[in-house]
């Protein structure tokens, strides 16, 4: 009778343990890839902004390059940096937001990250770090207008956020100074950068619409469906007709 219970506890252990490797298992598929820039780069150059018109910025920065247009003219094909790249739909598992806030820093007189996504709950960080007066001013759709000043150097306020698509960030200070904030109810986004890449990782396997977007070109979506333990590799490409 003993070696039956012992048996039995033996297989319901097994099955347990497979099922919980299997609970695992289901969240780790990846897609990845990056954004490539069909077009004519001449025709998207940066400018230099002047920052004259506030002594501390020009003091804190040499130069400052407009960032609604980064071509990353090194990768080959060419790529484009800061495109928002996320899931859209295909999600039915609820994620609790991290409690390390993201931080949107003001430094040099301009917003680092030029686009930053945070989730849904998740603290918002928001930093000076010019010896100079800035004005941070949300102009969401959904959420509530933030807007608030921040005089000193090292001044911090933490904001949080309803889930929303990209909005626009502003400086009513210095005009030049933009950014793009996006707000999620799960983890899977990314930010392109200087290799034009993008990652979502740990997810479950299923199909799912991916959403790329870009402050001047626009979103573009695909429909990827990817399995347990596989990777699947996907791109975008932008073609301005210009």
């Amino acid at each position: 009778m003993q070696r039956m219970v012992k048996a039995a506890t033996w297989v319901v252990a097994v099955v347990l343990a497979g099922s919980a490797g299997s609970s695992v298992r289901a969240d780790n598929a990846v897609i990845k890839g990056k954004v490539i820039f069909d077009g004519n780069a001449a025709n998207y150059k940066r400018t230099v902004i002047n920052t004259r018109k506030d002594p501390n910025c020009a003091k804190s920065v040499k130069r400052i390059g407009t960032e609604n247009v980064i071509i990353n003219k090194h990768t080959k094909p060419e790529t484009l940096r800061n495109v928002m790249v996320f899931v859209k739909k295909g999600i039915d598992k609820k994620y609790d937001p991290p409690k390390e806030p993201v931080v949107l820093n003001q430094h040099g007189c301009h917003y680092e990250p030029h686009v930053l996504g945070v989730m849904e709950g998740q603290p918002l960080e928001v930093l000076n770090s010019d010896d100079t007066n800035h004005n941070i001013h949300f102009l969401p759709t959904k959420n509530q207008q933030v807007n608030f000043t921040q005089p000193k150097k090292g001044m911090k306020k933490n904001v949080e956020l309803e889930a929303e698509g990209p909005f626009k960030v502003k400086c009513d200070v210095h005009p030049w100074m933009g950014c793009y904030i996006a707000v999620f109810t799960h983890p899977f986004f990314d930010v392109t950068g200087k290799d034009g890449t993008f990652e979502l990782k740990g997810l479950p396997a299923g199909t799912y619409t991916i959403e790329a977007w870009h402050e001047e070109f626009g979103p573009q979506t695909m429909e990827v469906t990817v399995g347990t333990d596989e990777t699947k590799e996907v791109d975008f490409t932008y073609k301005p007709k210009s």
